[in-house]
């Protein structure tokens, strides 16, 4: 994929099933994910969705590969926005791994065109937050 990438890099004090369960599951995401329900069968080859809960479809993709807990990769086209949904699918990998009480989280974002690129701009840093948060405290992030 041609196009930038973004890559962010984290520990969350969970384990990896409940990081994955996080990931996966639309009751977490719409805590965390800008109010969205991310949705799939979460096999490779699975439609994967981002949704508000009227059903409104933000970004949507296909699982490339799934590994529970260990990592996910999925592609990633915004469809609600004009100029970003011209752009070609990019990709988005989650890597798990066990640290003593914490998860390493590593998110990359690849073969980002222009304009999905300015779409993202700040969102992952404050989703991955806000699941941080979640995880840690039970709370969803609030800010101002």
């Amino acid at each position: 994929m041609a196009g930038s990438t973004e890559v962010h890099e984290l520990y969350i004090r969970t384990t990896p099933g409940q990081l994955w369960t996080a990931i996966t599951d639309p009751a977490w995401t719409s805590r965390y994910w800008y109010g969205a329900f991310n949705r799939s069968g979460w096999q490779p080859g699975d439609r994967w969705l981002s949704e508000s809960a009227d059903g409104e479809v933000y970004l949507e993709g296909e699982i490339v590969a799934a590994d529970p807990p260990n990592g996910l990769a999925h592609t990633f086209h915004v469809v609600h926005e004009a100029e970003a949904a011209a752009d070609p699918p990019s990709q988005v990998s989650w890597e798990i791994d066990s640290v003593g009480e914490a998860c390493h989280l590593v998110l990359t974002h690849s073969g980002l065109g222009e304009a999905t690129a300015e779409y993202i701009a700040g969102g992952w840093a404050y989703i991955l937050s806000g699941l941080k948060t979640l995880l840690e405290t039970g709370r969803p992030l609030e800010i101002g």
